[in-house]
């Protein structure tokens, strides 16, 4: 038996730089929990959940993002609550805006928002954005 953990010894000081992976067994209920987003503590995700899935995309909001990135159109993005940003997208992902709004940055949650369109057309229509 002194032998093996000797043994055990050697092995672990010739550490090569490849580690087992080790993954802790679970019990069914905890491996229930750890894929059910709707029991799933952080409440951002818990709202991501609740989002119908959209298996077809005609990828069109993403290419319109990308078109505007690129050309720094300056957007005007109007909340649900009547708030309105007006800047620059910097970037995207699924759930969020980031606007370069004069200095400041902004995150925006897509599902709060009503539209966005860009600035420039925002003097042209004055009255059908009401």
């Amino acid at each position: 038996m002194a032998e093996t953990t000797q043994k055990e010894r050697q092995e672990a000081a010739a550490f090569n730089g490849t580690r087992k992976l080790i993954r802790p067994h679970l019990p069914v209920l905890d491996r229930r929990r750890a894929t059910d987003p709707l029991h799933v503590e952080d409440p951002l995700t818990h709202a991501l959940a609740e989002s119908h899935v959209v298996t077809e995309s005609s990828h069109a909001e993403a290419f319109y993002f990308q078109k505007q990135i690129q050309m720094q159109t300056e957007m005007m993005v109007v909340l649900d609550d009547g708030e309105e940003f007006r800047g620059v997208i910097e970037w995207y992902d699924k759930c969020v805006v980031k606007l370069r709004v004069g200095r400041q940055r902004v995150l925006v949650y897509k599902s709060g928002i009503k539209y966005l369109f860009k600035a420039s057309e925002a003097q042209q229509h004055n009255s059908v954005m009401k």
